[in-house]
Parts: structure tokens; C-alpha cells; sequence
């Protein structure tokens, strides 16, 4: 089977939209079919609300998602189409008003329904957190812990718990301190400049949201608002980034290690599960067929060096991305800032299994 064959359903998804929203600009957008009869527009509805849709259905949210994020990507659909298709081919559509509002009816219907579950569900979702934060200050853990056992399976849970902990991460964390008072906790971060590649990141999308903003103004407002808020959900991310990073050590206890590598990747390892644990001796750079099968532990630096340890795991295990999202690996490489400590640590207690 060839490597194109391979590649995840989602990337065909993003390709085969991507060529949608660019023959479709091009058509309205460009001189190179002038003039548009009217009759293309129907295709292009065609495109927007219908065929991307069931492109996403089939290639990203069956067997996976549920079905009411359909709404969602129909709503973006919509938008797609307001804002390519020119004004003047919509009023042969007069239902088109109709069949959107009746689509966001349903969609908001869905958000309230699931808002009122995850509310019910709250008390629980509290007495379990309170309970887990006795033993740590790791929020986010604490947070995920918490709704798994409350919100089992539960897509929108995931997705709630991420920007909550996101915003109390970015806002609400600057003055807290760790408190880990079972296991031993290993910094990773004090030895790299991760720190000063997000607040780079940060300076470089604050100055380019003023710019782009007063530029995207005089285009589109609803374009630039849209913008400004993608760039301040961006700068909340790195902010959370930093703070996760500094309060989330590496946790080793008798019976599993934590790695949370700041506030966008997490695992829970069973200490039974790990076969070895060893200096890493490998290359510098992982090809893409490792990466498949490998949890990168570290994180973003400006000179990015080797890996300092390797643990290889019996079973694959999955770790956590944001909003849910999980992948398996049987390999982990990560750096912390006293590897002896931490290898020596880990020997003991896979010694003692």
C-alpha cells in the first residue's frame, strides 16, 4: 500500500475542502469566468452545505464524533458560502434564511440540551475534583480524572474541560504554586527556553493581530472580528502553556508516572506496563513512521536536543491530546532536569514490581 493510501482520513477531509473553497473563490472571486450566471451559485450551495457535510461525516465524524457536530461544520459551510458568494446571486434563495436559522435553532437546541447534562452532572464532577486535588495541585489531570468518571465518553465533556482548564490556566494561575504530596515530582522545563518561545509566539500574534485587524476592517468586519478572536484564543493558549508547564511536573508514585508536558499532551503510565527504561542513544530527529508509534514528552525549545531517556512499554498506551483527542504509543522519550534522580527512581520501583 502506497504512503498516500495511508495518510488519515482527516487530511483527505482538509485536502478535498480546501480545493472546494478554492475553485469556489475562484469562480467569484477572480475575472477568469466572468460573467457567473446565477444558476452556479446552486452548485455552490451544493458544495458548502451539502457535499462538505457528508464529506466530513464520512471521513472524520463517523464512528468517531457525534453526529450533532454536523451542525457545526453546516453553520461553517454557510459562512464559507456568505462571505465567497457574492450578494447579488442570493435573493433567488429565499428559503435559504429559513433552512440556516432552522439549522442554528437545531444546533443551539443541542448546546443548551448538553449544557443542562453537563450542569446536572456538576456537584459530582466537583466532589470528585476536591477529592483528586487533596492529593495534588495538577489541575488539569484533577480536571480530566474527574470527568472521565462522571462524563464517561463524552465528547463535549472533553471539550469543556479543556477550554476551562485553558482559561484557568492562562488567567487564574500566575500566583499558585505545585503541591504534590504523593510520589516524587520531576521539573522538565527549567533547563530549556520554552518560556521564551511562547511569549515570542505571543509578541509576534499581538502585533500581527493590530495590523491585520485594521486591515481585514476595511475588507470585511465580520472577517476581522473573527480573526481578532482566533488571535486572542491563541495568546490565552500560550499563556496556559506557561503556567501548565511550570505547575505540572512530571509525577512518579508506586504504581504509575504522569507526564503532562505542559498544558496540550498528557499520559498515565502503569508502571506495569513499562518493559525498560534507558539512556536514549538514538538520532538527533524521529521520522515520521517513528513519530506514529512515539509520545514526545519534551517540550518546545529554541535548539531542540536529543532526548535524555527512553522508556519502551509492554502494551501501547494511550496519551491525551487537547479536547479529547487520544493516540497510542510504545515508545516515550522525554528530558527532565535532573535525568539521574529520575532514571534511578524509575528503577527502583520497576525493581520493586
Amino acid at each position: 500500500m502506497t504512503n498516500s493510501l495511508k495518510r488519515p482520513k482527516w487530511l483527505w477531509f482538509s485536502v478535498l475542502t480546501c480545493l472546494i473553497l478554492l475553485s469556489n473563490y475562484t469562480l467569484y472571486r477572480t475575472t477568469l469566468f466572468d460573467p457567473v450566471p446565477d444558476e452556479a451559485a446552486l452548485g455552490s450551495l451544493l458544495d458548502f452545505l451539502v457535499v462538505v457535510p457528508l464529506l466530513a461525516y464520512f471521513l472524520v465524524l463517523r464512528n468517531r464524533y457525534s453526529l450533532k457536530y454536523l451542525g457545526a461544520v453546516i453553520l461553517a459551510g454557510y459562512t464559507a458560502a456568505y462571505f465567497i458568494i457574492p450578494a447579488r446571486h442570493f435573493p433567488q434563495f429565499p428559503f435559504l434564511p429559513y433552512l440556516i436559522l432552522f439549522s442554528e435553532m437545531l444546533f443551539i437546541g443541542l448546546e443548551l440540551f448538553i449544557a443542562y447534562k453537563l450542569l446536572t452532572k456538576l456537584p459530582g464532577l466537583l466532589r470528585e475534583y476536591r477529592r483528586l486535588s487533596g492529593n495534588n495541585s495538577l489541575f488539569l489531570f484533577n480536571a480530566k480524572r474527574s470527568a472521565e468518571k462522571h462524563l464517561p465518553n463524552h465528547k463535549i465533556g472533553s471539550v469543556f474541560v479543556t477550554e476551562f482548564a485553558m482559561v484557568n490556566y492562562a488567567l487564574f494561575s500566575w500566583k499558585k504554586k505545585t503541591s504534590i504530596k504523593h510520589g516524587d515530582s520531576f521539573t522538565y522545563h527549567q533547563k530549556t527556553s520554552v518560556n521564551a518561545v511562547y511569549i515570542m509566539l505571543i509578541h509576534a500574534i499581538a502585533i500581527e493581530s493590530i495590523g491585520l485587524h485594521y486591515w481585514l476592517h476595511s475588507w470585511n468586519a465580520i472577517a476581522a472580528y473573527i480573526v481578532l478572536i482566533a488571535n486572542i484564543y491563541g495568546i490565552l493558549y500560550f499563556l496556559a502553556e506557561i503556567n501548565a508547564t511550570r505547575l505540572t511536573p512530571f509525577v512518579l508514585t508506586d504504581s504509575h508516572l504522569l507526564l503532562q508536558s505542559g498544558f496540550s499532551k498528557s499520559m498515565y503510565l502503569p508502571l506495569e506496563n513499562v518493559k525498560e527504561i534507558m539512556y536514549y542513544d538514538g538520532p538527533e530527529k524521529f521520522s515520521r513512521q517513528e513519530m506514529n508509534d512515539l509520545f514526545d514528552a519534551r517540550v518546545p525549545d529554541l535548539i531542540q536536543e536529543k532526548p535524555m531517556l527512553e522508556i519502551l512499554l509492554k502494551d501501547p498506551q494511550v496519551y491525551e491530546l487537547m479536547y479529547g483527542l487520544k493516540r497510542k504509543a510504545s515508545r516515550i522519550v522525554l528530558n527532565v532536569d535532573d535525568p539521574e534522580r529520575f532514571y534511578r527512581e524509575m528503577l527502583n520501583r520497576l525493581n520493586q514490581k
